[in-house]
C-alpha cells in the first residue's frame, strides 16, 4: 500500500463559543499574529487565523449554537470549548480521502477542498485533512519562519509537539505512520503525567505525540478519556526561559499555571483560563532537534 505523503500540520483548531476572546488570548498571552478571519457559511461558523511562532491556531465558533443542524454547531455541543481537531496538508485530497476509507477509517463533511477523518479510524484523534493552502497563508511567503513570531514576553519560541492522549496507540500508529507517511522517532514508557505509553512521530513539518495511559479510567489522563473530547491533549511549547514565561502568565495576564496533569517536563496554563484549551511550556532542548 503506497502511503500518502503529508507535507505539513496546517493548524489546530480551538473550539470557542467566544471568537473575539479566544482570539485576543491567542495575542496577548502568547503573542499570536492574526493574518486573517472568516466566515464559513456552510458551516455557519467564525474563525480566526494566526500564528504563535511557526505553528498555526485556528480559533472557531459557531455563529448561532443552537442550531444543531450544522456540524460545527454539533461538535462545539459536545466536546464543549477544547481543541478540535489538528489539519493535515496533502497534494490529492480525492487520494487520501479513499486511501483512508480503504485502510478502514471513516470520513465526514467532505467539502471537496477538504474533509474530516474521523477519531474511531486513527487511534482517537479528529483529522482535518486539506490539498488546498489557506488564503493569504504567511507560510507560503519569502522568509516566513518561526523567529518571525519570537520576541513576545512569553518567550515562545516554536512548537515542540502536540500532545494526544488516544485510547489505542497502535491504532493511531497504523493510522498516521501506515496510512499517512509518518515516522516514528521515539515509543516507550513514560510517568508524565501517569504511567503510559508515548509513541512520538514526525508528520510533514510537526511532531505529533500519541499518549495511552495503563490506567485508561485513572488520573489526569483518565479523566480526559472519560469525557466526549477528540483527542487533542495540548499543545506543548519550547520558550526561552520558563520562569520569565511563567512570570508572564501569572502577572500581566493574571493566569493561573500549574504543573499537574503536565504530558511533558514543564508546566501549563490552566485549561479553565484558556477557554478550555491545555497549553504546556518546556524550556528549548539544549541541543537543537531536527
Amino acid at each position: 500500500m503506497t502511503r500518502i505523503p503529508v507535507s505539513r500540520v496546517i493548524h489546530t483548531i480551538h473550539a470557542t463559543t467566544d471568537i473575539y476572546k479566544c482570539r485576543t488570548l491567542y495575542q496577548d498571552v502568547l503573542g499570536g499574529l492574526v493574518f486573517a478571519e472568516n466566515y464559513f457559511p456552510a458551516e455557519d461558523r467564525d474563525a480566526a487565523l494566526l500564528y504563535v511562532t511557526n505553528h498555526m491556531v485556528e480559533p472557531m465558533a459557531p455563529r448561532h449554537p443552537e442550531d444543531l443542524t450544522k456540524p460545527f454547531a454539533r461538535m462545539a455541543a459536545k466536546i464543549g470549548q477544547a481543541f478540535h481537531s489538528f489539519e493535515i496538508k496533502v497534494a490529492d485530497g480525492k487520494a487520501a480521502s479513499q486511501a483512508f476509507r480503504d485502510g478502514g477509517a471513516v470520513t465526514a463533511s467532505d467539502y471537496g477542498f477538504f474533509f474530516f477523518v474521523k477519531p474511531e479510524g486513527t487511534g482517537g484523534v479528529l483529522l482535518e485533512v486539506c490539498e488546498v493552502p489557506m488564503p493569504n497563508d504567511p507560510y507560503d511567503r519569502r522568509g516566513w519562519g518561526p523567529e518571525i513570531g519570537q520576541g513576545h514576553a512569553s518567550g515562545v519560541l516554536r512548537l515542540d509537539h502536540i500532545a494526544c492522549v488516544v485510547p489505542d496507540v497502535d491504532k493511531a500508529l497504523h493510522f498516521f505512520t501506515g496510512l499517512c507517511d509518518g515516522e516514528v522517532l521515539d515509543d516507550r514508557r513514560t510517568e508524565l503525567p501517569q504511567p503510559a505509553r508515548r509513541a512520538l512521530i514526525r508528520l510533514g513539518d510537526t511532531r505529533v505525540a500519541f499518549i495511552q495511559p495503563d490506567a485508561p479510567d485513572e488520573g489526569a489522563l483518565g479523566a480526559f478519556l472519560s469525557k466526549v473530547q477528540n483527542g487533542i491533549y495540548a499543545l506543548v511549547w519550547q520558550v526561552e526561559d520558563p520562569g520569565q514565561a511563567r512570570a508572564h502568565f501569572e502577572g500581566k495576564c493574571q493566569l493561573r499555571v500549574t504543573g499537574e496533569g503536565c504530558v511533558s517536563a514543564g508546566f501549563a496554563i490552566d485549561p479553565d483560563d484558556f477557554l478550555g484549551a491545555r497549553h504546556e511550556f518546556v524550556a528549548r532542548p539544549a541541543i537543537a532537534e531536527d
